[in-house]
């Protein structure tokens, strides 16, 4: 039965279509040392990603604090303001302004983060079709860049204002401890009332959490791990500000209904196939058929409490991303010719039928995607080192023996107990990681155009990429890999040996994940 899942995987690979031919091909082969072609190449793809963040900010003829999810208005159309994309590029602003030390940057983040503020709360309470303030309207997926509702029909989806709420708590936090003014947030972000951004929408996922709605990629519905792990954390980063304001009944609700969703998350895992899945108590469909999504790893990168809760080493998680990287590196023909130097390209999941223009064709590998597996090396990497251990179990041990560090197993009968490696003897394993998260830099750096530019996808079977292009989201996603990649080497340089060669320093921390 356990075979049942990868054939399903295996399956998806005899569908072959006609491809149209993309705009610029990918970087050939170097015969460079990639290592040092990759180190000179992230500091201008820095620039660039960060660049590419904030030219769909404010773009011209937009409201105030719109953030487009990309700049590409028809095939396909994504000039909107989607709030969880939005969400996601303000946790990046977030921490930017967070670290920020010239006067004049900070006061410039802080007025695009005030816009973003004021724009989101008119959006709250703008009608659209899955509600009103006090219904269901805070589930509304996008808005026209106006602030005008979408005029057509469109899925609720439940995981924006868990985003929303996560990012602008973040800068609650480094707003005040900048000197700002506490009745700015009792005005704007969390007051006495839900007429406030951010205790609006905590009430709001308080009380519909446990609803189906459309996930992430906005296919499927039901009831979703992206979701419920991000509500959660933003639910119990809620209890610590209602109560470092003064409103300890409202941290009650919070806290309870935090804890209701604790207690289900168990319910995610596949304890036969050794991963998280991507949804429960849903009907499966031809295109879900096996509830294997990368979108299980990128909810832990934005929404770890840093609690131990489906952390980055938590055994189906590491599971989760080795069962992605076995199917997506043979569904893909593009990653069947990859070269020494390059990691696995990922997508959303096996069989997705969207390609970027348009349904039911093969899905493609995602930028953002491939970039968040990347950054969840760095993260997994970062957790060995603080806490000075590795612990390698039953549904861990393939993840390992990829990395080709696999410790001899067990002597008999204790072949099935876990092994445990503390000490400078992590050391090799996080090299070993630490090297498959860049050669998966490596990867996209092979699939980008020379200008820098991010699309959303590339192409399965040319390499080439496709979709919308500027997305906002791939941007964030490579700014934070880097911040991720940057500290786990500062990590790794006191803990074990100096990483070779240094890096640049990039501006801003570690992974959206931190509080």
């Amino acid at each position: 039965m356990k075979l049942i899942l990868y054939t399903l995987f295996v399956l998806s690979t005899v569908i072959l279509t006609t491809r149209a031919q993309p705009m610029t091909p990918p970087t050939p082969p170097s015969l460079n040392d990639w290592k040092q072609q990759l180190e000179e190449w992230i500091p201008r793809q820095y620039k660039r990603s960060v660049q590419g963040i904030f030219d769909n900010i404010n773009r011209p003829g937009t409201a105030k604090g719109c953030i487009v999810a990309a700049d590409s208005k028809k095939q396909p159309d994504y000039y909107y303001n989607w709030i969880r994309d939005a969400a996601i590029t303000m946790q990046v602003v977030v921490t930017m302004y967070e670290r920020a030390t010239d006067p004049k940057e900070i006061d410039r983040l802080e007025t695009i983060i005030k816009e973003y503020i004021a724009f989101n709360h008119k959006l709250q309470h703008t009608p659209n079709y899955n509600g009103n303030f006090y219904t269901d309207g805070l589930g509304a997926a996008h808005f026209l860049v106006n602030g005008d509702a979408y005029p057509g029909a469109w899925c609720i989806e439940n995981d924006g204002p868990a985003l929303r709420a996560l990012a602008i708590i973040k800068f609650t936090y480094a707003y005040l401890a900048k000197g700002g003014n506490i009745s700015y947030i009792r005005d704007h972000v969390f007051g006495p009332t839900n007429n406030t951004l951010t205790r609006a929408d905590l009430d709001y996922i308080a009380r519909v959490w446990p609803n189906e709605n459309c996930g992430p990629w906005e296919e499927l519905y039901g009831i979703h791990f992206f979701d419920q792990y991000l509500q959660r954390t933003a639910l119990l980063r809620g209890v610590k500000l209602a109560e470092k304001l003064g409103y300890n009944n409202i941290a009650k609700h919070y806290q309870r209904a935090a804890e209701n969703i604790t207690q289900v998350l168990p319910s995610y895992i596949a304890k036969d196939f050794g991963i998280v899945w991507e949804s429960v108590n849903t009907t499966h469909d031809t295109n879900h058929e096996t509830f294997l999504d990368t979108s299980t790893i990128l909810a832990i990168l934005h929404g770890y409490n840093h609690d131990d809760v489906f952390a980055p080493t938590n055994e189906y998680v590491i599971g989760t991303a080795n069962m992605l990287r076995l199917v997506f590196q043979d569904i893909y023909p593009v990653n069947m010719r990859k070269e020494e130097d390059e990691g696995t390209l990922f997508g959303r999941f096996p069989d997705d039928i969207y390609d970027g223009y348009t349904s039911n064709v093969p899905g493609n590998p995602w930028i953002l995607c491939t970039l968040g597996m990347a950054q969840y090396y760095y993260e997994l990497a970062a957790e060995w080192l603080k806490h000075e251990k590795i612990v390698i179990g039953k549904w861990s041990k393939d993840f390992f023996r990829h990395l080709r560090v696999m410790p001899p197993p067990p002597p008999p009968p204790q072949s099935s107990i876990s092994t445990t490696i503390t000490g400078k003897a992590i050391c090799s394993y996080v090299s070993a990681l630490l090297e498959e998260g860049d050669r998966v830099l490596n990867a996209i750096r092979k699939h980008t155009v020379p200008s820098g530019m991010f699309t959303e996808e590339i192409d399965r079977y040319t390499g080439f990429e496709q979709g919308a292009i500027n997305l906002t989201w791939s941007y964030d996603a490579f700014v934070t890999a880097v911040w991720s990649r940057e500290d786990v080497h500062k990590l790794f340089s006191k803990y074990c040996e100096p990483p070779s060669p240094p890096l640049p320093s990039m501006p801003g921390p570690g992974g959206l994940s931190s509080p």
